[in-house]
């Protein structure tokens, strides 16, 4: 994810392609990936199937980072791009069983995408299974497990698992994951089992272990339950000297975040910094939760669950204390004006399509704020019922959204209007905002008779 001004496009990028299912009757994995860490973010990648096979597919990365930062120890190999994702082959087309390559850290951050492997502190990486793990043909992902290995006496951390070595390794979420190798030692609470950068600045460390207790409780509380699975979170300070740059950037999983904070801003805590942090924290927290409610497609619109976040995290912050009314609503007028500029070039279905990453957020937010209004209730209480209603359908798209509105506000004319604010180009859009808020003004005063 690329970083812009004083905030981070913050994702949560659902990859709903799972592992096949591990069973009695499947015993031996088809597929084992053993990386081991050889300098910092530097890792060896060695993948042994059961089968010989002719390639190895998997889900393309934006801005070719295998073919760039992964080089084959074994000779005869070739990486190729097709429109489907990456494949590694044999250059003589025959099969194989075996092969070890290397995999480098990306120089830069990649755009919208989890981070194949990154520097994470003083010795250590923090890498993504997902870009290490195939794909299969008919879908879904390759039946794997992972053996990780750290340089000299560091660990392995994920979830709850903290060792010197980790073999025969599957997520507990059966999902890509997030996992640590290095020297740092984790932090275990009742509600988290933390890995905090120690570069981080004093005060980033003690703002974290406040403001997670704190929202966390208060997210069970909104929500009706606690994640299923204890979390696990990343903090890392790559802070740089960059003068003036306050960048926040999250990515989230199931079960899992983590935060990464650049620029020199970061040494002091301005008032800035603090509202930066705190929202964005919680932001990411909320996604923990949001992760009960699966989207049953791939490319299930984005801007359902950001902008949701968003709302979410604004409404903790007035629950917590650290906003009042006023902070509340120039947050969401500043969403408003955001969503405006970020409209002009296209719809906002279309938006990650052109690159519109802010608008995702942005307009989500709007989207959120607006139902909650016409319903006369929170973000967080229309989450609660969408991700029960998710859950009892096996999952999540527009149409159950959409249906989720037009039944909580008693009006399907109002859930049309937010479906056609979202799929069609705009020629005015502050103009249609202002409508949209207008009709959710009338459904409330309508609701309160």
């Amino acid at each position: 994810m690329r970083v812009w001004g004083f905030l981070a496009v913050i994702a949560f990028c659902c990859a709903f392609a799972l592992a096949a299912p591990f069973s009695p009757n499947n015993p031996a994995p088809d597929l084992r990936i053993a990386i081991t860490q050889q300098e910092e973010a530097t890792l060896r990648v060695v993948y042994e199937w059961r089968r010989p096979q002719r390639e190895i597919m998997f889900a393309a990365i934006d801005g070719g980072y295998r073919a760039r930062r992964w080089s084959f120890a074994t000779p005869g190999f070739v990486l190729k791009r097709f429109d489907d994702g990456d494949y590694i082959m044999r250059e003589d087309g025959k099969r194989f069983s075996r092969i070890e390559l290397s995999a480098r850290p990306e120089l830069n951050r990649l755009s919208k995408e989890y981070q194949p492997v990154v520097r994470y502190g003083e010795g250590g990486a923090l890498l993504y299974t997902g870009h290490f793990w195939p794909m299969m043909e008919e879908g879904g992902r390759v039946d794997a497990v992972f053996d990780f290995t750290p340089v000299g006496d560091g660990h392995v951390v994920a979830f709850g698992a903290n060792e010197p070595a980790v073999k025969a390794w599957r997520s507990p979420m059966a999902h890509p994951a997030f996992v640590y190798l290095g020297p740092l030692e984790p932090v275990e609470t009742k509600d988290v089992m933390a890995l905090v950068d120690p570069d981080a600045p004093g005060w980033v460390v003690e703002e974290f272990n406040t403001i997670v207790p704190d929202s966390f409780a208060k997210l069970s509380d909104l929500f009706g339950f606690a994640p299923a699975t204890k979390p696990n979170l990343f903090l890392s300070a790559p802070i740089g000297d960059e003068a003036g740059r306050l960048s926040y950037s999250g990515d989230a999983l199931p079960a899992q975040f983590q935060i990464t904070l650049e620029g020199a801003a970061w040494n002091e805590p301005s008032g800035k910094a603090r509202r930066v942090f705190r929202h964005s924290t919680i932001h990411e927290a909320v996604h923990l939760w949001q992760a009960a409610a699966r989207p049953v497609i791939e490319d299930a619109p984005e801007w359902i669950h950001e902008g949701a976040a968003d709302a979410i995290a604004s409404e903790v912050m007035v629950a917590l204390g650290l906003w009042d009314a006023g902070a509340l609503m120039a947050t969401e007028r500043a969403a408003q004006m955001e969503c405006a500029r970020g409209l002009h070039g296209g719809s906002l279905n279309a938006a990650k399509s052109r690159g519109a990453f802010r608008a995702l957020y942005a307009c989500g937010h709007v989207i959120a704020a607006a139902v909650a209004q016409a319903e006369g209730n929170s973000t967080a209480a229309f989450w609660r019922d969408f991700i029960a209603r998710s859950v009892a359908a096996d999952g999540y798209d527009a149409d159950l959204f959409y249906r989720t509105i037009a039944e909580r506000t008693d009006d399907q004319g109002f859930a049309d209007a937010i479906e056609d604010f979202a799929r069609t180009p705009l020629a005015d859009p502050a103009r249609t905002i202002d409508q949209l808020f207008a009709e959710a003004q009338t459904l409330a005063r309508e609701r309160g008779r």
